[in-house]
C-alpha cells in the first residue's frame, strides 16, 4: 500500500514513541533519578516521566495493530532479516564509538559476544525482547482470531492485563504501615508470577484496537490522557517524596497506569480523520517511521555526548529541565540521520545479497543443465 492510501496514523504513532523514547532518556541521563523529589519542578519532571513512559509501550501495541493477520509462514519469517540487519549495523557503530571516542577496547572476540548478549549497542534489550515476541506473534494470532466473538476477545485481553498489570498496582503496599511510602516492602495479594509477559498484554490491546476502535469523543479522549498523567505522576510523587525517585513496579512498562495512559494515547491518535492530512506529509511521515528502529539503538550515542555537555553547563539538577525542549530534539535530529545513513548502508548490503543469490542460482541452473 502506498503512502497516498494508506493512513499515516500508523507511522505518528511509531515517531511519537520514538520521541518518547528519546524523551524517558532524558530523565535517565540528567541525573533525574538521584534527586530528592520535591518541588514543583520535580513534580513537572515526574509528570512528564510518566507520560513518556508510554514509549516502549506504544512500539508494541503497535505491532498487535498491524501483524494480527500475520500468519506462520516464510513471507512473514523473512521479515526479520531487516531487523537482525539495522541491529546489528547499529550494534558495529556503537562499538566503534567506544573505540574511537572512548578509548575502550574491543577485540573481535569482545565485539562478537557483545552482540550476542545485546549489549554492544547499550539500548538493544528491545531488540532481545522483540525477537522472541516477532517468532512468537503468528502463534498469538492463531489464538486471537480464533476466538469466536468480541466478547471473548476482551476476555483474553483482560486475561493478560490482570495477570501482568494489575499486580504493579497491588502488590506495592505494605499493609501493615498503610498509607506509608515504603518500596521495600509490600503484601502480595494477587499473583505476580506473570508480570514478564507484558509484551503480550500489549500486543493483544493493538489486535483488539486493529478490530475494534474505542469510540471516544477527541475532547474526553484529551481530558483523560491529561487527567490519568497527572494522576499516575503524582502517584510516582508521593511514593518518592523527599527520596531518590522509586523505580517501582507503578512506573514501569506492566504498570497498570502505563497500559492506561498507552491505550488512551494510542486511541486518540488512530481516532483522528487523516482524510485531509497533507500527502507529502504523510511520505515525510511514512520516511521517518522507517528510521525509528535504528535511531532508537544509536541514540545511546548522542545521549553519551550530548548530556556531560549538559551536565556541565547546568549543575543545578532541576535547572535542567529547561534545556529538555532543546536537547531532546537534537538527540531525537542526530539519530534520525545516523539511522538513515545506516539504512542507506543495509540497502547496499541487500542489494549485494541479492546479487550473490541470483549468481548462485545461475551457476546452479548450468550446472544442472550441463551434460
Amino acid at each position: 500500500m502506498n503512502s497516498a492510501k494508506r493512513s499515516p496514523a500508523a507511522d505518528l504513532i511509531r515517531i511519537f514513541a520514538f520521541f518518547s523514547v528519546v524523551s524517558v532518556h532524558f530523565f535517565l541521563h540528567s541525573g533525574f533519578y538521584t534527586q530528592p523529589v520535591i518541588g514543583k519542578r520535580m513534580f513537572v519532571m515526574t509528570l512528564m516521566r510518566s507520560f513518556f513512559i508510554i514509549c516502549v509501550p506504544l512500539f508494541l501495541m503497535l505491532s498487535g495493530y498491524l501483524l494480527r493477520k500475520k500468519q506462520p509462514e516464510k513471507s512473514y519469517y523473512k521479515r526479520i532479516g531487516k531487523i537482525i540487519i539495522t541491529y546489528l549495523l547499529a550494534s558495529l557503530l556503537c562499538v566503534c564509538y567506544c573505540v574511537v571516542f572512548l578509548k575502550q577496547d574491543f577485540s573481535i572476540k569482545n565485539t562478537i559476544f557483545s552482540i550476542l548478549n545485546y549489549t554492544a549497542a547499550p539500548y538493544s534489550w528491545y531488540i532481545e525482547m522483540y525477537l522472541g515476541l516477532f517468532l512468537l506473534i503468528p502463534f498469538l494470532n492463531i489464538l486471537y482470531n480464533a476466538l469466536p466473538s468480541q466478547k471473548c476477545k476482551i476476555g483474553l485481553v483482560l486475561t493478560f492485563v490482570v495477570i501482568t498489570a494489575l499486580p504493579s498496582v497491588l502488590n506495592t503496599y505494605d499493609f501493615e504501615s498503610f498509607p506509608g511510602t515504603s518500596s521495600s516492602a509490600f503484601s502480595k495479594i494477587v499473583p505476580a508470577w506473570w508480570e514478564s509477559l507484558y509484551p503480550i498484554t500489549y500486543y493483544y490491546i493493538g489486535c483488539y484496537l486493529s478490530e475494534y476502535r474505542l469510540n471516544i469523543k477527541k475532547s474526553m479522549n484529551i481530558l483523560l490522557i491529561v487527567f490519568w498523567t497527572v494522576f499516575s505522576g503524582a502517584f510516582c510523587y508521593w511514593r518518592s517524596y523527599k527520596a531518590a525517585f522509586v523505580l517501582g513496579a507503578w512506573c514501569d512498562y506492566p504498570s497498570l497506569f502505563v497500559v492506561i495512559l498507552t491505550l488512551l494515547v494510542f486511541t486518540l491518535i488512530i481516532n483522528i480523520n487523516y482524510d485531509k492530512f497533507p500527502k507529502l506529509l504523510a511520505r515525510f511521515a511514512q520516511k521517518i517511521s522507517g528510521l525509528c528502529l535504528g535511531g532508537f539503538l544509536v541514540s545511546w550515542i548522542f545521549d553519551h555526548k550530548f548530556y556531560p555537555m549538559l551536565s556541565e553547563k547546568v549543575p543545578s539538577m532541576t535547572n535542567r529541565l529547561t534545556y529538555f525542549i532543546i536537547i531532546v530534539p537534537v538527540v531525537c535530529i542526530f539519530s534520525l540521520l545516523t539511522s538513515y545513513l545506516l539504512r542507506k548502508i543495509q540497502c547496499l548490503i541487500e542489494k549485494l545479497f541479492a546479487l550473490i543469490h541470483n549468481l548462485v542460482r545461475k551457476l546452479a541452473t548450468k550446472t544442472h543443465q550441463a551434460p
